[in-house]
């Protein structure tokens, strides 16, 4: 987050930097809505999308949500424009739920429907496809394989593409950035760390020969790498059910948990297929977003 300075709140005009966790937001200026002097129409790039056909072109479609850090406390109504990722031909104009916010607290905001810049374009209101339709687009792609041999890695993809932290939450730039990393390193770490103990392991006869502390090694390191695995997953897709809109059908209060704890291969698999846009850019494995470097993101 960046310093902001903010007028009184009795003037039309204040100034304030915000962030979002999809995507991030610097020098933005708020207004109050009983001054008049907000702008009510954000401003979009001129330049045309990259990309599938928008799946949400009609204002009468269901708006994709954003998650905003409030850069301040203020009152409902408040509105205020802000730049993504510091872009002066992407902005857009978000106006403080009921209730109002306090200061660093998140809230969602719907996307413009006239946001027409380069991006990944999602279906909201409904997932693209089912759960279990993992060969949806091919048996042997690349969403199938890191989610089948590998749902961390397609995690990490998927987080990516969202701009979310290594825990499948919103945060800030810096996390977003390095998540796809952070991810890598506790996947190799922990792949180093049970090949190390099963070596081990391997010195002594029988199990009740091996020392205690090798067999609760193995015990903690599976313990706690299966636990962040869950529960990454599990946040992941709690945000991007919030972001595109998509209830909850089955086991209502827990299915993303469910979901993740009995079919995470699946899971991964399915928010893969739900955020890219396969029909125009080809799936890739060994890719921070699982598509080719260059891509747009999901916003």
């Amino acid at each position: 987050f960046n310093h902001s300075t903010m007028s009184n709140p009795s003037s039309s005009t204040t100034y304030c930097t915000a962030v979002l966790a999809e995507t991030f937001f610097n020098h933005s200026t708020m207004s109050d809505p009983e001054a008049g002097a907000a702008a009510d129409t954000p401003l979009a790039s001129e330049s045309s999308p990259t990309g599938s056909a928008p799946l949400n072109p009609t204002e009468d479609d269901i708006p994709m949500l954003i998650h905003v850090t409030a850069p301040a406390s203020l009152p409902a109504g408040y509105t205020f424009e802000a730049e993504i990722n510091g872009n002066p031909d992407m902005v857009i104009t978000c106006e403080v739920p009921e209730g109002g916010v306090t200061e660093g607290q998140l809230f969602l905001a719907p996307l413009p429907i006239t946001f027409d810049n380069a991006r990944l374009r999602a279906p909201v209101g409904q997932w693209k496809d089912s759960l279990f339709s993992c060969t949806t687009a091919g048996i042997f792609h690349a969403s199938t394989c890191c989610g089948l041999f590998c749902s961390q890695i397609a995690m990490g993809q998927v987080i990516t593409r969202m701009n979310l932290s290594w825990l499948g939450e919103p945060g800030t730039w810096v996390q977003a950035q390095r998540a796809f990393k952070v991810i890598c390193t506790l996947v190799a770490s922990y792949f180093v760390y049970s090949s190390a103990l099963s070596v081990a392991t391997m010195a002594y006869d029988s199990e009740v020969d091996t020392p205690l502390w090798i067999s609760w090694g193995k015990f903690i390191g599976s313990f706690a790498f299966a636990l962040w695995s869950i529960y990454s997953l599990c946040r992941t897709r709690e945000t991007m059910r919030a972001r595109y809109q998509i209830p909850e059908n089955h086991c209502v209060g827990c299915e993303d948990l469910c979901c993740s704890v009995w079919c995470s291969c699946c899971v991964a698999a399915q928010m893969l297929r739900h955020t890219g846009e396969y029909e125009t850019y080809p799936g890739v494995c060994f890719s921070d977003t699982g598509h080719p470097h260059g891509t747009p993101k999901c916003v």
